[in-house]
């Protein structure tokens, strides 16, 4: 336990970063009270981690590092307790210490008040000594103390600072995320506080509505971003506006479609969903609005109507072309092929036999008219066929494997 104690009071006394910085000159001041305080020459700031004692500033003498087994201070760190040694050479504990036998100091008086952190660790002392005899006076020894407050006291704005320092650094980092993304998206996104001015609004949005007035109240909002019903020539009612909906509400507004006609632009479809945003307890603090643009699909939906129309066209100008063609087959089949098989008729008794023409050459005006006949027959069929598959339902070929 007192190893884990041990290594819990090193971490805390590195996370204040006071091993790694120079002292500040309010340090400086506070060791200066102290020795005045304690009426000797020489006073210091002592830091203890796992191996070395740190002498953060000095007054009246040359600070110096040691090894933490050479260090006064650490002979009784743990209890956490004021040590007051009139004369240290007259303590067991103390009197072969190299700061008083002579090797690294002549320390005869001895005093110091631990710095003991909010959670109860010691990270150090404020130290006062002399190399002759002193006593301190209980007044003395409760400054001493106070003093020894003050430090720990700037140690912990100072590492709060920091802290509050990279905690900022961490919050700009992310709402510099935040608005690359928001950014990144054709997604119009607005958000705003309880007054109803602008709090975000990211590229597509400015896009939407280039003159954004950002600290405007909600009053004429409709009017100001141009936010008509579908039909293009209604305002919206300011209090039906999808953000003072979810923002006086607390509900969500999902698929609510608005048009925005911003002069001298093409109008743009929107699609609007609204949600509230609340404090930790729940209550309603602002209300953020996203914006999808419909108006590309409202222009394709156009588009694949207006062709059905022309389709539907069509497919009646074609049921009229049929119609023409049949009745066309129909007359073509009595006006035309009646009379031509009246011809062939009178062709064939022209080419009897039994009563040749008197002129040679008859016969064989008789047999090219026949044949002129028959074309004329294949002519018509032919015609006829083209008119029948014109009209005809489209049927998919059979499969090979159909007739199997």
């Amino acid at each position: 336990m007192g190893s884990e104690r041990e290594r819990r009071r090193v971490a805390v006394l590195r996370e204040y970063h006071l091993l790694d910085t120079p002292p500040a000159a309010e340090l400086e001041a506070v060791v200066r009270v102290a020795a005045t305080v304690a009426g000797v020459p020489t006073a210091t700031l002592n830091l203890l981690d796992d191996r070395r004692q740190y002498q953060l500033t000095t007054v009246g003498f040359a600070g110096r590092h040691c090894d933490r087994e050479d260090s006064m201070c650490a002979v009784r760190l743990d209890r956490g307790v004021f040590v007051h040694l009139p004369d240290a050479r007259e303590e067991p504990d103390y009197r072969n210490n190299p700061w008083v036998t002579g090797r690294l100091g002549r320390i005869v008086f001895y005093a110091s008040a631990p710095l003991i952190s909010p959670g109860g660790h010691v990270m150090g002392t404020l130290c006062v000594f002399d190399d002759r005899p002193r006593r301190l006076s209980p007044e003395q020894i409760d400054r001493l103390t106070d003093l020894a407050g003050i430090v720990v006291a700037f140690f912990e704005r100072r590492r709060l600072a920091r802290t509050s320092a990279g905690l900022k650094e961490t919050i700009q980092a992310r709402e510099q995320w935040t608005r690359t993304v928001l950014d990144s998206i054709d997604e119009a996104v607005i958000a705003i506080n309880t007054t109803g001015a602008v709090t975000l609004i990211n590229r597509a949005a400015q896009n939407l509505h280039p003159d954004t007035d950002l600290a405007a109240g909600p009053a004429g909002s409709a009017s100001r971003y141009r936010l008509y019903e579908p039909d293009g020539r209604t305002l919206i009612p300011d209090d039906q506006v999808p953000l003072a909906v979810a923002m006086r509400d607390g509900r969500s507004v999902q698929g609510r479609e608005i048009l925005i006609r911003v002069p001298g632009r093409e109008p743009r479809s929107v699609l609007a969903n609204a949600s509230p945003l609340r404090t930790a307890d729940g209550t309603v603090n602002g209300a953020v609005l996203a914006l999808h643009d419909v108006t590309a699909e409202h222009a394709r939906r156009r588009i694949l109507e207006e062709a059905h129309e022309r389709l539907a066209t069509a497919n009646a100008e074609l049921r009229r072309s049929n119609a023409d063609l049949t009745n066309f087959a129909g007359a073509v089949s009595h006006d035309l092929v009646a009379p031509l098989a009246s011809v062939g008729g009178y062709l064939e008794l022209l080419a009897d036999p039994d009563d040749p023409p008197a002129d040679p050459r008859v016969a064989e005006w008789v047999t090219s008219a026949a044949q002129a006949v028959v074309r004329m027959r294949d002519l018509i069929d032919a015609l006829l066929d083209y008119a029948r598959a014109g009209s005809a339902p489209v049927r998919l070929p059979e499969k090979e494997s159909d007739h199997r």
